[in-house]
């Protein structure tokens, strides 16, 4: 699995050439977004071989061994990719919103710096210790500190508005917030590509805590990679009335092989079935990832 490192500088070179869709400014490249193509697949267990054919598809999941493995599943799947090469966003089961339930605290901690930039103000030492805290160690009692610092659901759902999350609807049960993998998509599309809603240094800091996020909480877009992969992620998991919830949100980065990914399960019989889920899932689209990149862009 991935391990979390420093995070890259915000000139990559690889995330230029994602800048030629999106230089215009984050409005613009959100709008472009929502004229990207919505593919719907169906979608098979653990342990998948490789299938080797002369058609990479651009879409991961039209991937054999990806659809296969979601044509498996017996929960409920929504997931977003999108290729930072190409710019071009993929969704599997897309507009089914869930509970983001922990994965949301990212979106926290951006609405937060956002929020202090605007007032000409930085985090104190607490608050970047309890910063610390959530992202990395998912702490709700530091999410629930940040939360009410913010201002809750309504200066949280504005903050989301204007980075163009429109299927994401928080309250203040913020592990309660609705949301949807295309609208995570936007979430880390504004914290890994330079904009005007958060500064480069706002941006580096929450990359480098979603790096360093602790072993055991670094599964489903931390799973399946090789080790020198630059990994960040945060995932969500919960129970409710008929079954568990299990998201995981983040980015991928070796060489040419760039995208960002965003996974939501609900009704998993049980916490595995749903992190096998988001981590099998993950590890079949760095594999479908990893081959489309050995190809030139279109």
């Amino acid at each position: 699995m991935g391990k979390g490192r420093h995070s890259r500088p915000p000139k990559h070179p690889k995330l230029r050439r994602a800048l030629l869709i999106t230089a215009i400014g984050s409005v613009v490249a959100l709008a472009l977004a929502l004229n990207l193509r919505v593919t719907k697949t169906q979608a098979d267990p653990l342990v998948v071989p490789l299938v080797t054919t002369t058609t990479i598809p651009s879409n991961p999941f039209q991937d054999a061994d990806v659809a296969t493995f979601l044509a498996s599943r017996t929960n409920n799947v929504t997931a977003s990719v999108c290729d930072l090469r190409t710019g071009r966003i993929y969704n599997y089961n897309p507009y089914v919103p869930l509970p983001t339930a922990s994965m949301v605290k990212i979106d926290i901690l951006a609405a937060l710096l956002h929020k202090n930039a605007k007032l000409g103000r930085s985090l104190t030492a607490s608050d970047k210790a309890t910063a610390a805290l959530m992202v990395e160690h998912s702490d709700n009692e530091a999410a629930n500190i940040l939360f009410n610092e913010l201002g809750g659901p309504t200066v949280l759902n504005a903050f989301n508005r204007s980075i163009g999350m429109t299927q994401t609807t928080s309250e203040w049960n913020w592990g309660a917030t609705m949301t949807t993998p295309y609208d995570e998509i936007a979430l880390l599309r504004t914290l890994l590509l330079p904009n005007q809603v958060l500064s480069d240094s706002d941006r580096r800091y929450v990359l480098r805590l979603m790096e360093h996020v602790v072993g055991y909480q670094r599964f489903g877009v931390g799973a399946g990679l090789p080790p020198e992969a630059l990994v960040g992620l945060k995932n969500g998991w919960f129970p409710y009335s008929d079954g568990w919830g299990i998201n995981s949100a983040g980015y991928v980065m070796l060489g040419n092989t760039e995208y960002l990914i965003a996974i939501q399960t609900g009704h998993n019989p049980n916490q595995q079935y749903g992190r096998d889920t988001v981590s099998t899932l993950s590890a079949l689209i760095w594999r479908a990832e990893h081959r489309l990149a050995s190809r030139p862009a279109d």
